[in-house]
């Protein structure tokens, strides 16, 4: 069961992530609107851009990031599993997708609503042995880092696709748990077995 956390009563549950004290309202669906991730990074950063690290037909894991004179940090490190067969409906979009679009530019540019449905927001640690998100984020690790887990909805024209699920590990000067809190009205935990990051995205740099 997905549950709201109390972000005035931060509580540290175990040593790999924080959780708020629970309170009795399920979580629903939020409508991402207009302004996307890489909206923000670049209006933080004055710049944006996007690397896909690796990819295969279920799985691919991206680097949203900001240049500066000393290179590339990526602000947002995301790994999007892909929910099924992509749908006739989306076969464009996701073509640009695999070819290396930004998943949601390339939604919005092609008329679609996007809807998060929030599985996970809140503080995860990062081991030190996941040293791709290290090298990409130029941090030290282990550190606890927010992380934001959901499924990625279309909507058009009275029909709605699934398409990702979706998690994004935010680079500690880009964003935290209260700053997430601050763009979706709530912190939430999948309460379940699934209590640290390898259990979202797998073991460190597959």
């Amino acid at each position: 069961m997905i549950q709201i956390i109390d972000l005035t009563r931060i509580i540290r549950r175990s040593s790999r992530h924080v959780l708020l004290s629970v309170g009795l309202t399920l979580a629903a669906c939020a409508n991402l609107g207009t302004t996307l991730n890489s909206d923000r990074i670049e209006r933080a950063f004055g710049n944006y851009g996007v690397e896909i690290l690796r990819a295969d037909e279920t799985r691919r894991v991206t680097s949203l990031h900001s240049a500066d004179g000393t290179g590339k940090t990526t602000r947002t490190y995301a790994v999007v599993q892909y929910r099924e067969t992509p749908n006739s409906l989306i076969a464009a979009e996701h073509a640009k997708i695999i070819d290396g679009g930004s998943i949601g530019t390339t939604f919005r540019e092609a008329g679609w609503a996007i809807d998060k449905q929030h599985i996970f927001i809140g503080e995860l640690e990062v081991p030190k042995t996941y040293t791709e998100i290290a090298d990409v984020m130029r941090i030290s690790l282990p550190e606890l880092l927010a992380t934001h887990v959901y499924l990625f909805n279309v909507r058009k024209d009275e029909r709605t696709v699934q398409y990702a699920t979706i998690t994004e590990i935010h680079h500690p000067d880009y964003l935290d748990a209260i700053a997430l809190q601050g763009i979706y009205g709530e912190i939430i935990f999948d309460d379940s077995n699934r209590d640290c990051l390898h259990d979202f995205i797998g073991l460190p740099n597959q």
